[in-house]
């Protein structure tokens, strides 16, 4: 079996634990920290398709260590001994392709300067047991040794290298794995008619366009240079997916009782360059969520305006079935499930 370590936004332990049940039917988890999932599974990685992870790995070496420790005393003594499991990496790399690699070390989520005569021991067991060479400058590989504050030292091997950087996103966008993770929380199924009502710049239509099965998807904003982009992206659309510029709190156009998934993330402090009490925006919305859900019918919202939106919800026909507490930007925020009652 293949030993592999994915990241993910943290908060959604259980989360990421059924999705990993769901897609991998052999898999065995191993370890779960914080935002970090340690698993095995007969799949080579190319068979794995898990697009709720930030990043992917190969584990080559995994250790409890002594967190008293200053990082380079902990690295030395856990380098010193250890000795990497290489088996298997060439049926997820092209070893034809990718010659160099760099082993990169993290104290945490932070990059740190370390002693690299420490990890001599580590650079020579890659290089003569996957016949590759180190390259600081230009290399094709990352070798990453990891420190995780629970008391837990990596060696991971780099699998995924085609991540969208928070520069390539446009302003207010969201990360692809947390729309796929929304829509997961979402139980979405191959007859629901889904809505979007702030869809921005389709962050979550596109992830549920893509990797998951429904009936009809409807993505709508007031921003008309917005909705106009999205057109142009979908030109060729055959996927039932309905692009138009709409007002989430006024979606007559809708019969009541028409839609069976709401996964959206509104806006948290400002609309149509309105400041005010935000509750009374929150409370129109979920008038409206109200009348178009079905009863049973699921609303998946990201939420960072927790104080506002909660107010509201209180007053509203929904039961709350779940909350996941994260960080979007840096910023807190909540995922709430409701359910339409």
């Amino acid at each position: 079996m293949y030993t592999y370590a994915s990241s993910y936004i943290s908060g959604f332990e259980k989360v990421v634990e059924a999705i990993l049940k769901s897609q991998i039917k052999d898999v065995v988890i191993v370890k779960h920290l914080d935002g970090l999932v340690v698993y095995k599974t007969k799949l080579e990685f190319s068979r794995l398709q898990m697009s709720c992870f930030n990043n992917t790995y190969q584990v080559l070496a995994m250790s409890p260590t002594d967190m008293k420790l200053a990082y380079d005393d902990a690295l030395r003594k856990f380098a010193s001994k250890i000795e990497l499991n290489l088996t298997g990496i060439a049926d997820n790399v092209n070893f034809a392709k990718y010659k160099f690699f760099k082993i990169l070390p993290f104290d945490g989520n932070t990059p740190t300067a370390i002693n690299f005569d420490i990890v001599k021991n580590l650079e020579n067991q890659i290089k003569q047991g996957l016949n590759l060479k180190v390259e600081f400058k230009r290399h094709d590989l990352d070798v990453v040794l990891l420190r995780r504050r629970e008391g837990w030292l990596f060696v991971l091997f780099k699998l995924t290298y085609n991540r969208i950087t928070e520069k390539k996103l446009d302003k207010g966008a969201l990360r692809p794995e947390l729309c796929n993770i929304m829509a997961w929380i979402a139980d979405l199924r191959s007859t629901d008619i889904i809505i979007d009502p702030f869809c921005g710049y389709g962050s979550i239509p596109k992830e549920i366009v893509k990797h998951f099965d429904y009936n009809m998807m409807f993505a709508s904003d007031t921003d008309a240079g917005l909705i106009e982009k999205l057109k142009n992206e979908f030109k060729k659309n055959k996927k039932n997916l309905f692009i138009k510029q709409r007002d989430a709190l006024n979606l007559e156009y809708f019969e009541t009782g028409f839609f069976d998934r709401i996964v959206t993330d509104p806006p948290w402090n400002m609309y149509n360059s309105q400041d005010g009490d935000f509750s009374i925006f929150y409370d129109k919305m979920l008038t409206e969520f109200q009348r178009i859900l079905k009863p049973g019918g699921i609303g998946v919202i990201l939420m960072g305006n927790v104080k506002d939106f909660e107010k509201a919800l209180a007053e509203k026909k929904f039961e709350l079935t779940e909350k996941y507490h994260i960080l979007v930007n840096g910023k807190k925020a909540n995922i709430y499930k409701i359910v339409r009652i």
